[in-house]
């Protein structure tokens, strides 16, 4: 009798039994086990490990340890295929324990159960194998539970029945381990996720099952299914993360009749995993999509762009983050700005791509679950993004060793001892560290290009301050030696300073004419007033920044409050009145200020 043949006897004699008021519980709480629906593919090894668990005489019980989806069940249903004289029953934890109805039961329905599987054996002349999945709910219910099962694990092989349980590492550690005598009744099994060859074979077998095996030219988007899942899911197993990628571009290919190739497949990914494999940076224009958005900055410009152009060809490090920056420089010379370009260059928006922590709220040692919380909560929503942490010398050093963990691995777990993936963020750290530095180079180096010339000669002494800083500005050493690139940014000079303000006012001017269909003309002299009589190039000043807070306070303001005071004016005009010390040098302070009127 060949072992199909002989299976279906076994279920028959089941199915008899299940009638047979005899065998209650034993038909109510387990069924026949399911053959697989794929060919199992690499568990040979497994398979054979299972059966001399079963084999032995007295403890014939195995313990399966795997994560979820690295196929424990289907190493049984590969087992059942080859031992054709044992029946396989699946017996249903959940099922279980709604029998039982409450903890204190659980011992005598486990007990019954049990005996039942016993009688059974001995009426039908057959051995029973009882795959127990999930196997750590039952033993998690009461301490009667686990002394209910401890006898059958005993008795197993004079008895005729032959236990596997299947649970994971971390309920194994949980509920299982701590008990040593329970533990020393089962042999346990690893069970490794199948490795790239192995996989791709179940692919393969996948797309031949399904009938698209002819829309794939060669092998390589087998392997790249393989290589994005293992990179973006890292908290699942293989093969099930790969199987439930390739399932979803078959329903897309029989829905649409969509080839299977790396378009759909970036398609998928981002349907299912919010990553967008398929994104393209123009190499090329790079820098000159960077300087659109900041003025005067052409070193920091560049420095970001050349380790841009190794994640484009992706030729970077693929054990961490994209790419890992340290951007240094005084407050308002524009490395926020040059960080939101970097997010709208890489994914289309400087809004939900750039997620952004400012460490002065960690600064204390008690805000490090917090913080780890909310980082892999935030890096577990949107996986493809830029990660701005301000100020980070305002960090606690047990902050800090959480960033030297994603920076050194590119995980990290989360709450629920998920494995997040920081392999597909670009990150960002600021600091305001080494100021004094800066002080000396807007004081004498001042450049208003950015160019670097006069950075570079103080790059050694720039690296020194930052590493050398103390107290509560002190910026942590160990993360210099993790980061990619320092980017130093120049102070700004009052020509760069009029430059932005100038494109604010052009804004504020346009936003007027859109929402209030209003034009406003300006005086000349407000760009002399706002930078050189109310502006400050000391690199303690605030740059860009805070000559931005100066147009928003006395500009901006008393444009809005005239609006509001005069709604049916449709042309008005905006004048600095008095005398600017900067066009009179003798004069010791200035009496000018911003006044709004009406064109007549």
């Amino acid at each position: 009798m060949n072992p199909q043949s002989s299976r279906e006897v076994l279920r028959g004699m089941f199915q008899e039994a299940q009638l047979n008021e005899r065998y209650r519980l034993l038909s109510k709480l387990s069924e026949p086990l399911k053959k697989a629906e794929r060919d199992i593919v690499g568990r040979e090894h497994e398979t054979t490990q299972l059966l001399a668990s079963m084999s032995r005489p007295e403890l014939c019980n195995a313990l399966l340890l795997a994560e979820a989806g690295t196929g424990k069940t289907a190493l049984v249903q590969a087992t059942m295929l080859v031992d054709k004289d044992r029946l396989y029953l699946e017996v249903d934890p959940a099922r279980m324990i709604s029998e039982a109805g409450t903890a204190e039961n659980m011992a005598a329905i486990l007990k019954g159960f049990f005996d039942e599987a016993e009688d059974f054996i001995k009426d039908e002349k057959h051995e029973l194998v009882l795959f127990i999945d999930e196997f750590h709910q039952i033993i998690q219910l009461s301490d009667a539970a686990v002394e209910a099962i401890k006898p059958v694990l005993a008795a197993s092989g004079t008895r005729g029945i032959r236990i596997i349980a299947a649970t994971t590492y971390e309920e194994f550690h949980k509920h299982i381990s701590p008990n040593q005598p329970l533990v020393e009744r089962l042999q346990r099994i690893n069970l490794n996720p199948p490795d790239q060859a192995t996989t791709i074979k179940i692919l393969q077998g996948m797309a031949e099952r399904y009938g698209v095996a002819d829309e794939f030219i060669d092998d390589h988007i087998f392997r790249q299914i393989y290589e994005y899942t293992q990179r973006y899911m890292p908290a699942s197993a293989q093969p099930r993360k790969s199987i439930l990628v390739l399932d979803s571009m078959v329903g897309w290919t029989r829905l649409t009749h969509r080839p299977m190739d790396r378009d759909l497949l970036a398609d998928v990914l981002m349907e299912t995993l919010n990553v967008n494999v398929a994104f393209k940076v123009d190499g090329a224009k790079i820098k000159k999509q960077l300087d659109e958005k900041v003025f005067s900055q052409d070193w920091a410009t560049s420095a970001v762009a050349r380790r841009l152009q190794l994640s484009v060809a992706d030729l970077n490090d693929k054990g961490k983050p994209m790419a890992s920056l340290l951007f240094t420089g005084s407050t308002g010379v524009g490395k926020t700005e040059l960080t939101k370009q970097l997010a709208k260059l890489l994914f289309g928006d400087d809004q939900r791509h750039l997620i952004r922590f400012d460490m002065t709220e960690y600064a204390e040692d008690s805000s490090f679950a917090a913080f780890r919380s909310e980082l892999t909560k935030r890096v577990w929503d949107l996986s493809h993004a830029v990660l701005l942490f301000d100020e980070v010398e305002k960090a606690s050093a047990m902050v800090t060793r959480v960033l030297l963990q994603v920076l050194d691995d590119g995980r990290l777990n989360d709450d629920n001892n998920r494995e997040v993936s920081f392999l597909n963020t670009y990150i960002v750290l600021t600091t305001n560290a080494g100021s004094e530095i800066y002080k000396s180079i807007s004081q004498y180096a001042a450049d208003d290009t950015g160019s670097g010339k006069q950075l570079m000669e103080y790059e050694k002494l720039i690296r020194r301050s930052i590493s050398s800083t103390t107290g509560d500005n002190r910026f942590p050493p160990e993360l210099l030696g993790r980061i990619d690139a320092i980017v130093p940014f120049q102070p700004l000079s009052q020509p760069t300073q009029q430059k932005i303000v100038r494109k604010k006012l052009r804004q504020m001017v346009q936003e007027v004419f859109v929402k209030h269909n209003v034009r406003v003309d300006v005086d000349s002299r407000v760009l002399q007033y706002l930078i050189e009589d109310k502006g400050d190039t000391d690199s303690d000043a605030g740059g860009a920044r805070a000559a931005v807070a100066k147009l928003t306070d006395e500009v901006t303001t008393a444009v809005a409050t005239f609006l509001n005071e005069h709604p049916s004016e449709r042309r008005i005009r905006i004048d600095v009145v008095g005398d600017l010390v900067s066009d009179d040098k003798n004069l010791l302070s200035s009496d000018a200020y911003v006044e709004v009127s009406a064109v007549r």
